[in-house]
């Protein structure tokens, strides 16, 4: 796959991504316009777990629809819906009171309480602990000192995502790493990795790597500007 058909091909799916949102929170109650493919629940202490998705039908994300309520109190599951492995609008997840609600920038709004397709779909996460203060979340992304204005979305959830589970051990960072400096915002931000590097398989540390797909160092490696022809030539290898 050539450099140029990568790019369209990613660019379409962010586009989907974007769609979905528009749908979600410009019309209160309405059903994601996009195919998302899986969706992954975070609760305390890193825990998670994961749905898959049908592209159609009632385990499908037309039935994240519901009609419009106010934000719970109680307590929620950090919500990441995905589609080709790039994170669309995040959200939370209110089990006892079966809301969900997506949405890109805190404060948490755009709330809907599921109707019952939707509340079985998403029954495998009321067995995580519950979340209670607000997420830690990047607030701004540098590359080389330039801040990338276009990773606020897709590329913001997949950092947040990443670093909200457990790691894996790794020694140092793959040659095609890309090397970005995080702001935080939110009550761990103190413990968070300002220095780290996006990979094909998540997000590195110095000693640490934090799983993820592909999705999102693709999205980014074709997007960053003066890219080096060893960073593109992977990009077209790894993200066929």
């Amino acid at each position: 796959m050539s450099v140029v058909k990568f790019l369209v091909v990613i660019r379409q799916r962010l586009l989907i991504s974007v769609i979905a949102a528009a749908a979600l929170v410009l019309v209160p109650g309405a059903v994601a316009g996009g195919p998302f493919e899986r969706v992954v629940g975070v609760g305390s202490k890193g825990a998670w777990a994961e749905i898959k998705l049908s592209q159609s039908g009632p385990r499908s994300d037309t039935s994240f629809g519901g009609t419009a309520v106010a934000v719970p109190s109680s307590g929620y599951i950090r919500i990441y819906p995905l589609i080709g492995g790039l994170p669309g609008i995040p959200g939370r997840f209110y089990p006892a009171a079966h809301v969900l609600c997506l949405y890109w920038n805190e404060p948490v709004s755009n709330c809907s309480r599921l109707r019952a397709t939707g509340v079985a779909l998403l029954a495998p996460l009321t067995g995580l602990p519950l979340l209670y203060a607000a997420p830690t979340r990047p607030v701004a992304v540098r590359y080389r000192s330039r801040p990338l204005r276009y990773a606020d979305g897709n590329i913001f959830a997949a950092l947040e995502l990443a670093l909200e589970r457990p790691p894996l051990l790794r020694s140092s960072p793959p040659p095609n790493a890309i090397a970005l400096t995080v702001v935080w915002h939110g009550q761990s931000a103190g413990r968070r990795p300002n220095r780290l590097f996006l990979t094909p398989t998540g997000v590195s540390t110095s000693k640490s790597l934090f799983p993820l797909q592909r999705g999102p160092w693709c999205y980014l490696a074709v997007n960053l500007p003066h890219a080096s022809a060893a960073l593109i030539e992977a990009a077209t290898r790894v993200c066929k």
